[in-house]
């Protein structure tokens, strides 16, 4: 009777297929949002019909194993309790199993190994279902397109174009909102991998990209501003002139001004070198008077500012890889070049602007403006208005949001939607996907399945009378055996038996072989 082994070679070469269609479907689940029906259906029906048949299979193949046991001496039952078990397959299924176990104990009487290994097999077939569909399981998948897009951008082409009285315009506009860059230019600003968007010292200005992942041109800031506090700072927060001849002998001003507002003093001095990067340190020396608050103070900022390309990421919003490219050229021939982004924070603390044809304009309604932007606030002591001054360090957050501002204002002006850029666009959606802790043991279940199978077959495969150890092969036995109920009432006659397997103890009498099945054999 060979049909089991042929049902367990289709059996193994279904599984085999199984496992070769998930891992391809899983491959090509990244790849498309709209998968073939072999790569979205298909899967899900084979390991349905695997979590359906495998253990019938499993059972059916030690079913037979089983007809060949039960005539070996060294593979039959110990007991006629134990071939009724095998011939019950209460070997296959956990409750069977224990039930089995229990009325071991009770009577004292040891199992077949054949018993325990059929057992064996069937645990592990009956899990395998389980976790080979936790290994790959339906789940998000982000679907990777190559595309390309038309964003609007920053556009290296129109710099030389810019009109330094917009930029500051634009960049005062912004700061005057009292929100950060990240609240106005979301989707625009990119920044480091890694790093914060609450405060950042460094991000990237290009466009609005959504979802995608690109390449694009743009404009790097890179700075900060602190509390300034050194040795060549002794005395210099008490007293201005200190401060001003500390800044013309460090480096040339530019335009210092002396914006007094109020009973506020702020001296700022900058100095800015050469493109392609407009690298820029500041001295800004701030009091407030009173009449009963006399807080004076000194801070300190640095900028660069670099013109490149940078790869860039919609759905995180960092950027990584910069490139500095030279994309504007500060020469003199120029009728009117860019503000350095902390020239334009500073010049903009003065409140107005000078144009080429010598009109001054002014840049907000009211300077109180200016000032609650930077972290002042107008108060009344002994009948005199004054501006209670913040923190040195808030005072140089303000200023830094200022720089981040007048940058912005510049990539918005830079911008066009006339160049396409390749990129890639990440789709989510749901595909099959992998469990790699979960395939091992899928991987190492079926092993084991397997080779309990063939340990069994190896150990107990012969020529037989039946395909299978059903309860005709048990009832045969037991009625051709006259020995086991020799003298005794008929069970069904007896008080003292509960009419159950476990309740009849002549069961657990020693079962002899004695090859009793070898004479009808016809068959494998």
């Amino acid at each position: 009777h060979p049909l089991s082994l042929i049902v367990l070679g289709i059996w193994t070469s279904y599984i085999l297929a199984t496992i070769v269609l998930l891992e391809k479907a899983t491959a090509a689940a990244p790849r498309s949002v709209d998968q073939p029906w072999i790569f979205d259906v298909l899967p899900g029906i084979m390991l349905t019909f695997f979590a359906q048949a495998h253990i019938s299979v499993t059972a059916l193949h030690l079913s037979r194993v089983g007809v060949s046991a039960i005539q070996q001496e060294s593979t039959a039952p110990h007991s006629w309790a134990e071939l009724f078990w095998l011939a019950d397959h209460s070997w296959s299924g956990p409750i069977g199993f224990a039930s089995a176990v229990i009325t071991l104990i009770k009577w004292r009487i040891h199992a077949s190994t054949t018993f325990f290994m059929f057992a064996f097999t069937c645990m592990v077939a009956l899990a395998t279902p389980v976790i080979l569909s936790h290994a790959y399981p339906v789940g998000p998948v982000d679907v990777t397109v190559n595309t390309t897009i038309t964003p609007n951008t920053f556009s290296p082409n129109g710099i030389m174009n810019i009109d330094p009285f917009l930029q500051m315009g634009t960049g005062i506009s912004s700061w005057a909102t009292g929100l950060s860059v990240f609240d106005i230019y979301n989707t625009s600003i990119f920044t480091p991998e890694g790093s914060s968007r609450e405060a950042p010292n460094d991000f990237f200005v290009a466009g609005n990209i959504l979802d995608a992942n690109t390449t694009l041109p743009g404009l790097r800031i890179q700075g900060g501003c602190k509390p300034f506090s050194n040795e060549a700072s002794i005395g210099m927060e008490q007293n201005i002139t200190l401060f001003s001849k500390f800044c013309n002998s460090s480096f040339s001003a530019l335009e210092p001004g002396n914006p007094y507002v109020g009973n506020v003093n702020i001296q700022p001095y900058v100095s800015i070198t050469k493109i392609p990067d407009l690298n820029s340190t500041a001295y800004i020396f701030l009091q407030t008077d009173n009449g009963t608050i006399y807080t004076p103070g000194m801070i300190e900022c640095q900028s660069i500012l670099s013109f490149g390309s940078a790869s860039l990421s919609g759905t995180q919003g960092i950027y990584k890889s910069f490139r500095n490219q030279l994309g504007y050229n500060n020469s003199s021939t120029q009728s009117a070049v860019i503000i350095d982004p902390l020239g334009a924070a500073l010049i903009g603390l003065s409140g107005e602007i000078t144009t080429p044809d010598g009109k001054s304009v002014s840049l907000y309604e009211s300077q109180s403006l200016l000032l609650k932007q930077l972290g002042y606030n107008g108060t009344t002591i002994a009948g005199k208005f004054g501006y209670t001054q913040p923190s040195l360090d808030i005072f140089a957050d303000r200023i830094w949001l200022g720089v981040a501002h007048m940058t912005a204002g510049l990539g918005l002006l830079f911008r066009t939607s006339d160049t396409a850029y390749p990129a890639v666009v990440r789709y989510a959606t749901s595909g099959r996907t992998r469990s790699d802790q979960f395939v091992v043991w899928s991987y190492v279940l079926l092993a084991l399945w397997m080779s309990g199978l063939v340990y069994v077959s190896i150990r107990s495969y012969r020529l037989s009378i039946d395909s299978r150890l059903g309860s005709y092969v048990a009832a045969r036995l037991h009625a051709e055996d006259t020995r086991l109920y020799a003298g005794d009432e008929p069970l069904w006659d007896s008080r003292s038996h509960s009419g159950k397997l476990s309740g009849d103890e002549r069961l657990n009498r020693p079962f002899v072989s004695e090859a009793r099945l070898g004479d009808d054999s016809g068959g494998m």
